[in-house]
């Protein structure tokens, strides 16, 4: 975990950033190299990524940098990165270092992997040898509050950064053998762990640094789609993104889609609680595709731009939509709902779109829009936005599997839905979603609901405090809080919930703390309450997936939702919907 505090979002009163490098004059104490290295140093808080970091920067005459004290000045790691490696190794610069040691960097996304090495290859350095600190997290956790780095409050930031770290070192540097594992013992000291450091140094540098490049598999890339390696592009479509939806002075660091807030269940159609009942009469229901769900903007200057939800990174796709047609349409009749300032936005529309790949060729199944051609989808009831879609991409049939609606029917006529999703090889499903009729909302949406079949009812957690006895490892779980807080959603301890997992599976996956992983319900137990703060239920939770996709686990509610759900099996659903009176309401 991390050992400097990473600030929840930049800022604009914080004092300029005057880097300390750490330069030392070439002596008989200095190694020198054929040609410039870089270092890159991850571990957890406590670890000793500074300490050797600033050991590596004197023994070898590297440029120190630590994205922790970049955060600290209020400044954004990679936009120092690139401005201070260009003063100290661009174009007609003198070299006064042989290389870089970049303390963390990567603290969110396995994607930032790729920001640092496009400000590496800007000043022709090579790619990173990574070395991963690893310690006992008990041990590490002595050494942090020896020193004074004991903050309860950051406890989620070093979670995220501990996952990103892990996930980043096995699927970017492993592959291409830049990754090494430094095991740091209670007994050894910093010189032992440098001296380990220096042998791998001296034997396992790989001679050709300057020839490797990050694995494309790492990329996520389908076809059609490049991914945006410079951070700056990348950050200046994210704001246009918010900028479009009206977002100027807020958080940008997460898209602005909905997402399901609740699961279907027979308390839906029982006539004893007429408030959820009630919401079923206006709601239309469509498949849901077992893809990724990403938001598409046509860019006025960039073309198509696609942000995965986490939204983390974007990519391209404009070699996807080549030959795809989509002209402007003038929505006069629609007047009340179009966005006044629509010709200075950045954007024409921005669709939410759930990806799926069918014979290595992704298709876009559109859900919904936020904004289209200068209409606001947040002002704008569902069966309104769903008529502009069906009107406009009606006539885009013959551009071939790039683009489609997705069908919804009203919740009375499931049963054609229902017989569709039975012959449909081409798509994917695992489940249905019901949408209401309300406008289009941002973040958890508590009318927007899913069902799936009992088998797929997962909830996505944080693992935490892992603990191997006996082959098999105890992993305590964390979810999302359902109160924001003034520096946003913090993660707490789901009450009674553990994960029991077998070290081979954890292995096989490469699970560790701070990442998110989809878990099934597998046992539930009601315990005597100790205490007023102690939980009346224990529950145990099996492995079913990793989800590197998430960026946070599944709020607290929707847990307890799942813990209580009395599910319905499809046939019952259909049986249940079609006695739902359905009521239009535009």
């Amino acid at each position: 975990m991390s050992a400097t505090d990473v600030a929840s979002e930049l800022r604009s009163d914080a004092p300029e950033y005057v880097p300390t490098f750490l330069r030392c004059k070439q002596s008989e104490n200095v190694t020198a190299f054929e040609s410039p290295v870089v270092f890159l140093m991850f571990g957890c808080r406590g670890a000793g990524k500074s300490t050797q970091s600033t050991l590596l920067s004197k023994t070898y005459n590297l440029l120190y940098l630590s994205s922790g004290d970049i955060y600290k000045s209020g400044k954004q790691p990679f936009v120092e990165l690139r401005k201070i490696l260009n003063e100290h190794f661009g174009d007609g610069k003198e070299r006064v270092y042989n290389g870089v040691v970049l303390d963390r960097f990567i603290a969110n996304t396995e994607f930032e992997a790729f920001y640092v090495q496009s400000a590496l290859r800007s000043v022709g350095l090579p790619v990173p040898f990574v070395f991963m600190l690893a310690i006992d997290q008990g041990l590490a956790a002595k050494r942090a509050e020896e020193r004074g780095d004991n903050k309860g409050g950051n406890q989620r930031w070093r979670a995220v950064e501990q996952k990103a770290q892990a996930i980043t070192a096995n699927t970017v540097y492993a592959p291409i053998q830049c990754l090494k594992t430094i095991r740091v013992e209670s007994d050894m000291t910093i010189d032992d762990v440098f001296n380990e450091i220096k042998t791998t140094i001296a034997n396992q540098l790989p001679p050709d640094l300057f020839n490797l490049q990050l694995p494309r598999e790492a990329r996520r890339e389908v076809e059609g789609t490049v991914l945006v390696e410079d951070y700056e592009l990348y950050m200046e479509l994210a704001n246009d993104v918010h900028t479009v939806v009206g977002n100027l002075r807020g958080r940008r660091d997460s898209a602005p889609l909905s997402n399901v807030g609740a699961h279907l269940d027979k308390e839906y159609f029982s006539f004893a609680n007429k408030r959820l009942r009630s919401q079923l009469t206006t709601m239309h229901v469509t498949l849901k595709a077992d893809g990724l769900r990403f938001l598409v903007m046509k860019h006025k200057t960039r073309g198509y731009i696609g942000f995965p939800s986490a939204f983390t990174h974007c990519y391209e796709l404009n070699d996807l939509f080549e030959g795809v047609e989509m002209a402007p349409k003038p929505y006069t009749e629609l007047k009340k709902w179009m966005n006044d300032k629509s010709c200075e936005l950045p954007a024409d529309f921005l669709l939410d779109t759930e990806v799926v790949v069918h014979e290595k060729k992704p298709t876009l199944y559109i859900i919904d829009f936020i904004y289209f051609w200068g209409l606001d989808g947040r002002r704008m009831q569902f069966e309104q936005r769903l008529k502009v879609l069906r009107e406009y991409f009606g006539d885009m049939k013959p551009q071939g599997q790039v683009i489609a609606m997705k069908d919804y029917v009203p919740i009375n006529k499931i049963r054609t839905l229902v017989e569709e999703m039975k012959r449909r090889t081409e798509l994917p499903v695992d489940g249905l979603i019901f949408q209401h009729n309300g406008s289009y909302r941002f973040g958890s949406d508590k009318f927007l609901i899913k069902w799936k079949p009992v088998h797929l009812c997962t909830v996505d957690f944080r693992l935490a405090n892992g603990r191997v006895e006996n082959g098999v490892w105890t992993f305590d779980l964390f979810v999302t809080d359902d109160f924001i807080e003034e520096n946003g959603f913090r993660e707490v301890a789901y009450p009674g919930a553990t994960a029991l997992i077998p070290a081979s599976v954890v292995e096989e996956n490469g699970l560790q703390n701070g990442m998110i992983i989809e878990m099934a319900l597998s046992e539930k137990e009601s315990v005597k309450k100790t205490s007023p703060n102690a939980p009346s239920e224990k529950t145990r939770w099996t492995f079913r997936n990793a989800r590197n996709d998430k960026p946070s686990p599944n709020k607290y509610s929707i847990v307890t939702r799942i813990c209580e759900l009395m599910h319905v099996d499809l046939d019952e659903l259909v049986s249940l919907c079609e006695k739902v009176p359905f009521y239009r309401n535009v």
